[in-house]
């Protein structure tokens, strides 16, 4: 007969361990919501403002399948959003890389390896809409969620996770108590892209990215990059994405530069 009190107390004690379990994410009120919402919308907002004309400079690591640990690299990007941007890789001997996007064409030079690429359709061969335009959401964490996406927002230990759908696109949004992008996920044609914000500089409105984290879904290329200086210019200036080539170099297409890639994996 002393069975039925243990029995009672155990069948009692399951829906009260789970209530605690719960407890333990506390669930922001409605109001808290929507003040989130607020501080978060101005704050993109502000970032996105600075896209119109901005220089960054910081130092990249790239790791992956399909390059392998590198080196850093100091790297300057300049942005005229939302169709400009344009890169520059240094080292030590001097420049690795010069590529600059307009609309949706890459144009890359390779000093090293007298090497031009021309890539018309980058956001094809990328995944993402909008290249240019999301390099510089990347570098702002400008990110902008819908509203109904903050309707539909799940608390979690460090602020609260959002979804919603753009067309053809999946995105999921991090944002943490401040307001802040945590993590990012675009899901397009069963590729993923991530980018992650562990590190922030300053506070409120001023707030910028201190260190940067991207990664695809499938472990090919992983990038880290610490920001060293950003500076918010008036406007922009053509002379920013002006790369050009030797004249005697005729920049490969995407399948010819695939097909020297692989000629020289095969050789190794």
């Amino acid at each position: 007969m002393r069975r039925a009190p243990a029995l009672r107390t155990l069948l009692l004690g399951v829906p009260l361990g789970i209530a605690l379990l719960a407890s333990c994410t506390p669930v922001p009120a409605p109001g808290d919501i929507e003040a989130l919402e607020t501080t978060a919308q101005r704050g993109a907002e502000k970032r996105e403002h600075s896209l119109v004309a901005l220089e960054s400079r910081m130092v990249v690591r790239l790791s992956g399948r399909a390059t392998g640990k590198l080196p850093a690299v100091d790297v300057q990007a300049k942005l005229a959003s939302p169709d400009r941007a344009r890169l520059q890789a240094r080292s030590i001997l001097g420049l690795l890389l010069d590529a600059a996007v307009r609309g949706d064409t890459l144009l890359a030079w390779l000093p090293s390896e007298r090497l031009g690429v021309r890539v018309p359709d980058l956001s094809d061969s990328l995944g993402v809409r909008e290249p240019a335009r999301f390099l510089g959401r990347a570098l702002a964490a400008s990110w902008q969620a819908p509203h109904e996406a903050w309707r539909g927002a799940t608390p979690d230990s460090q602020g609260v996770r959002l979804g919603w759908r753009d067309g053809d696109e999946t995105w999921t949004l991090w944002v943490d108590r401040a307001g802040r992008p945590r993590q990012i996920q675009l899901v397009r044609d069963g590729r993923s892209l991530v980018v992650r914000y562990p590190q922030w500089r300053g506070a409120g409105d001023g707030a910028w990215p201190q260190r940067i984290e991207l990664a695809d879904g499938d472990g090919w290329v992983n990038a880290r990059l610490d920001m060293e200086d950003t500076y918010h210019a008036k406007k922009s200036r053509p002379s920013w994405f002006a790369v050009s080539l030797p004249e005697d170099v005729t920049p490969l297409e995407l399948e010819d530069l695939k097909r020297v890639i692989a000629k020289v994996r095969a050789a190794r």
